[in-house]
């Protein structure tokens, strides 16, 4: 992948996103503001240019891309998509493998998987042993922000690295700020944990204790614009702490894609992954 494929590869992924709810029997997605989208595709280029791939098709335009990274010895896939009309070809295998061979060596691996039974084969024949998931949507209802939690700061990124190595096997390191640069707000529970979220969109809790967690959770909920719609991802059945906030705020629940893990990757818990940083 290059600096100049990434606007096609955003094309790529939105195109892919909306065929897979079609099928679904879904909407389609709203697809991320361009600018945050960006952020993404660029912060993985400029980190893990060696996981970032994508394929020309026939026509000459591009038909496919994967997005891997490695951060202290842990492998995650970041993005892979095809275009609907070039699916069904191999080609988002062969993507997976180049993918995959970034991340030779690593000590665990983490895949955020979505509903395409396809993809979720390959995943499984590559040695990822998956944990089903659901997502949690809606407008929530009488949550309260927890006191304790505060603004995130510069000053958070020890903290948050102690936790991100205690429940996933790895630091996020600088794609914290990625994150800020890209539109999301950053909160910290002092000593115990960080959350991230855009309007409500989470994209990764990570907490010491699930009371920790669960306070967080609620914080991003109560920080909701009145007008937007919370969405909760990859809740596995070992994030009670996550499913019972849901629950308290009248989130709707419903099984969707899976989390694909290999190796060492922590206990997964308390924790809620994002799909750009894992």
């Amino acid at each position: 992948m290059r600096e100049d494929d990434v606007a096609a590869v955003n094309d790529v992924a939105i195109a892919a996103f909306a065929d897979l709810a079609r099928r679904d029997g879904h909407p389609p997605p709203l697809p991320e503001p361009l600018d945050a989208a960006y952020v993404r595709l660029r912060r993985l280029l400029d980190s893990d240019p060696g996981g970032c791939w994508v394929a020309d098709g026939r026509d000459g335009t591009l038909a496919g891309a994967a997005l891997a990274l490695v951060r202290e010895g842990v492998w995650g896939l970041s993005l892979l998509v095809v275009r609907p009309e070039a699916q069904s070809r191999r080609l988002g295998s062969a993507l997976l493998e180049r993918a995959l061979a970034y991340g030779d060596g690593a000590r665990g691996g983490i895949i955020l998987a979505s509903s395409d039974p396809r993809a979720q084969h390959v995943y499984g024949r590559a040695g990822f042993a998956l944990h089903r998931t659901s997502v949690a949507t809606g407008s929530p209802r009488g949550v309260a922000a927890a006191p304790a939690v505060r603004p995130f700061t510069d000053a958070d990124h020890q903290m948050a690295a102690r936790v991100d190595r205690a429940v996933r096997g790895a630091a996020h390191g600088a794609d914290l700020d990625a994150l800020a640069e890209a539109g999301c707000e950053r909160l910290a529970y002092p000593g115990r944990g960080y959350a991230i979220h855009r309007d409500g969109a989470v994209k990764v809790v990570a907490a010491a204790d699930d009371e920790a967690a669960a306070a967080l959770l609620r914080t991003v909920l109560a920080r909701m614009p009145s007008a937007a719609e919370a969405a909760i991802e990859w809740l596995t059945p070992a994030q009670q702490w996550a499913i019972e906030v849901a629950h308290d705020a009248g989130l709707d629940i419903r099984p969707y894609g899976g989390l694909f893990l290999r190796g060492e990757t922590g206990p997964f818990r308390p924790y809620l992954p994002g799909g750009a940083y894992l």
